[in-house]
């Protein structure tokens, strides 16, 4: 799944990341529109920075079920 084309994202998805922190989507996307590429806002669940909200592209990162 390309996660960077999907304009939307449902809230409350779990990925861990290429460094290893787990983070949940909030539901928030953003459109970049000098890449063509959809950025979703997730939040530190687990790790170093626990609580921070940042955009990430999310077809870099492992979904968690």
């Amino acid at each position: 799944m390309k996660y960077s084309e999907m304009e939307e994202i449902e809230a409350g998805l779990k990925f861990k990341t290429r460094s290893g922190i787990t983070v949940e989507t909030t539901g928030v996307s953003l459109h970049v529109e000098s890449t063509e590429v959809y950025a979703h806002e997730v939040v530190i669940v687990q790790g170093v920075g626990e609580g921070n909200r940042y955009l990430h592209n999310l077809d870099s990162a492992e979904p968690i079920e």
